[in-house]
Parts: C-alpha cells; structure tokens; sequence
C-alpha cells in the first residue's frame, strides 16, 4: 500500500478529482496549503519569500497499479512548462483500518460501489429545523 502526496495550484483541483474519480481512485483527502517552491532567492536580500497558495491531496492506494494511475492522473493534469507547476511523492503505508467496520488494509480501501454496500442516509436536526418553544 502507498500513500501519494501532491501539491499543485489550486486552478488544477477540479480535473485532478474528476479523472481520479473516472479511474476509481477515491478517498483523497484536500487541503489548502502555503509555501515555497523551487524559487529562486537572493541570500543577500534577506526578505521573507513571497508564500503562494496551493492544494495538497492525500490518497492512499492498495497497490503499484493503482499508485501509477493516481499519479498519472496527477500528472496530466497539472504537468505544465511553467515553474510552480507542483511537486508529488509516495510512501509505503504499512496499515490502514475502516474506522466504521473495521475492515483493514486492501478491504479498507474498496469502495462500498465495489462492495455493493448502501449508504445509509444520516438524518440530522439543528436548531434552525426544529422551532423552539
């Protein structure tokens, strides 16, 4: 099992999510980040580097297969000949557990598509759907 980290500009979100989904990669986890890359700095100037903002997903995956195709989608969209384009990595994981059945390692992974598992629809009331008194 790995783990693929990304980080990339925002504007690439939409198709990176939308072709992992296509190929069946799924609980990716997103987070805004800020940082600073490759970018050249003067050790002279002395001046904090400009922060850019940028996204930062988090998949894990079962296998060498399905680690090429998260990344490929990654890739493709958002390779570009500009600077900032992103950088991703993997690591080995050595254990994943489904919190809700418990379900480890590669079962933990499926998805309840794959499964045929129903969603259960989580019915909530908030102060603002129920008149008080």
């Amino acid at each position: 099992m790995y783990l693929v980290v990304a980080v990339f500009n925002q504007h690439n979100l939409k198709d990176v999510l939308e072709d992992l989904f296509k190929n069946h990669i799924e609980g990716v986890t997103v987070s805004q980040v800020v940082g600073k890359g490759s970018y050249g700095i003067k050790e002279a100037d002395q001046q904090c580097p400009d922060l850019v903002e940028k996204v930062k997903i988090e998949i894990v995956v079962s296998d060498e297969k399905n680690k090429a195709v998260a990344m490929e989608c990654i890739r493709a969209n958002c390779q570009d000949l500009g600077r900032g384009a992103g950088k991703m990595w993997w690591l080995n994981v050595g254990g994943v557990e489904r919190i809700r059945t418990g379900e480890k390692d590669e079962e933990a992974l499926t998805t309840q598509i794959d499964k045929k598992i129903k969603n259960i629809p989580l019915v909530m009331t908030t102060a603002i759907d129920t008149p008080c008194s």
